[in-house]
């Protein structure tokens, strides 16, 4: 039509240009006139041309319009509803947002109704294309069927070629009615939906009339997992005998770690018949991870799906990893290890000193001064540290062992001694020792002892110094001095590494 149109225009053009050379052989006095016609005749060229882009450009429109008009009919003529297909799909998506699974979308929205939907179980933009599945957002008795599977809203079907009942012929060795069963989905899409889902299932039903499943010890029938693992069905009391009377075997998967059936193998070798029927693969709820991921299948299973670097809960520090959400679970670097963090929930460090002379044995340190006890974890009176939480810890001990004089106008070299632990929960972990035989007289027989030591503790472990006393005697030395107190015996400690 527009092409006609156009030819009209064109001819009007060319009579136009016919007359106008047609009167360009008129009298000179007609010459005026002839000049006007000239500057008429490049007006209405020009002004017809213009019409003639804008009219095509129209009918070009027309003619696309009447393309979706043909294809919208080709489809209502095969039975389906396209608009309604639109709507239910796309309804609660934000543009280029695509969910991964009707247990998402009925979470996001619990008014969408049951139908056909996109998701994209491996994640949007990475991996596989999204699937079309029919997501039902009732309860699954409502349905009738559904026996076998949970009470939940929002169960993600996966569709499949062998939903409809289909006989099994009339072949005789054992599997030799063999079918492969080909899901509207990927592999890959479909083992995603299986690890975000909390539980999946499917099941298979079988009618049979003289064509047992297992007869006599030989078995007849069997059918092959995910892994491709044979599977036999149970020794159920319906197709095992030979019978004229009609009956119905069901045989249900419900574990992900078997779903879906991927291959289906029956016989009858008795003339009976045989007919089954495999549903859809089903999969509800949502895979329960820890407030804390572990792994970047823990971070998949929360929704992350951007490459990058994330904080992990190793067995006891923080760790940092890269996680490739664009290569699957199984491959490599999908998890790479970088590191871990110091993390520590709070501060935990001590320094307390003694400023009294000490001689008590074998009992806990206590202490008179405190300049540090962030976290509160040392006990002054005590002496008793108490770990707030599981970690490694250092401590530090110093003190001045002081020794007695020795007496008598003729003084002999005695062995003194003087040593200190360092006691975890009862249990001597550290140990120093000093001694000292001087016989000379003087008021400052002295001598350091010192203890470090590194220890793991779990919360509630206690820590303290114990002092003992060896051969005839000795005692930690006191500093009553103003100016620098307790400067002799002190003990400090700090949370070096938390466990979490």
């Amino acid at each position: 039509m527009g092409h006609n149109f156009c030819g009209t225009i064109r001819s009007f053009l060319l009579i136009l240009a016919l007359s106008t050379c047609y009167l360009t052989a008129a009298p000179p006095d007609g010459q005026a006139r002839i000049e006007q016609l000239e500057e008429n005749y490049v007006n209405i060229k020009e002004h017809f041309e213009a019409k003639i882009i804008d009219l095509e450009k129209k009918v070009g429109q027309l003619e696309e319009k009447i393309k979706k008009q043909d294809s919208l009919l080709a489809v209502l003529k095969k039975g389906l509803h396209p608009l309604k297909d639109n709507i239910d799909t796309n309804q609660h998506l934000r543009p280029n947002a695509i969910l991964r699974t009707c247990h998402e979308i009925n979470v996001a929205n619990p008014s969408y109704p049951s139908g056909m939907y996109w998701i994209d179980p491996d994640g949007q933009g990475i991996g596989d294309p999204p699937i079309h599945v029919y997501c039902d957002m009732e309860a699954p008795e409502a349905n009738g069927d559904n026996w076998w599977f949970d009470a939940v809203k929002g169960t993600t079907s996966i569709v499949h070629d062998s939903e409809s009942e289909m006989d099994i012929g009339s072949c005789t060795e054992p599997g030799c009615y063999s079918r492969q069963i080909k899901y509207n989905a990927s592999d890959v899409q479909i083992q995603a939906l299986i690890q975000f889902s909390e539980n999946c299932a499917q099941n298979i039903e079988y009618y049979c009339r003289n064509s047992p499943l297992k007869y006599n010890g030989t078995v007849y029938a069997w059918w092959y997992d995910k892994d491709g693992n044979r599977k036999e069905f149970p020794s159920s009391t319906n197709c095992v005998n030979l019978d004229d009377t009609e009956k119905t075997e069901h045989d249900s998967i419900l574990s992900r770690d078997t779903v879906p059936y991927t291959r289906i193998l029956f016989s009858n070798p008795f003339k009976g018949s045989g007919k089954h029927k495999v549903s859809r693969l089903r999969c509800h709820g949502k895979e329960n991870t820890e407030a804390m991921p572990r792994s970047c299948e823990d971070l998949w299973r929360m929704g992350h799906t951007l490459n990058g670097i994330y904080s992990v809960r190793g067995d006891k520090q923080v760790e940092t990893v890269f996680c490739q959400f664009d290569k699957r679970h199984n491959e490599q670097d999908f998890q790479k290890r970088i590191g871990y963090q110091d993390i520590k929930t709070r501060p935990i460090y001590f320094y307390v000193q003694k400023d009294k002379s000490f001689s008590q044995s074998n009992v806990s340190l206590p202490f008179e001064r405190s300049l540090v006890n962030i976290g509160g974890a040392m006990d002054l009176p005590s002496g008793v540290f108490t770990a707030p939480v599981n970690g490694t810890y250092f401590f530090s001990f110093a003190g001045l062992a002081q020794f007695p004089m020795p007496t008598g106008p003729d003084p002999v070299p005695v062995l003194r001694e003087l040593g200190a632990n360092l006691y975890k929960n009862g249990i001597s972990i550290a140990t120093s020792q000093v001694n000292n035989g001087s016989p000379v007289s003087s008021p400052f027989n002295l001598s350091p002892i010192t203890i470090q030591s590194t220890v793991s503790l779990q919360a509630g472990d206690k820590v303290w110094i114990q002092i003992f006393i060896g051969k005839n005697g000795g005692y930690l030395h006191g500093n009553n001095n103003q100016v620098n107190p307790g400067a002799h015996t002190n003990f400090n400690g700090l949370l070096l590494e938390e466990e979490i």
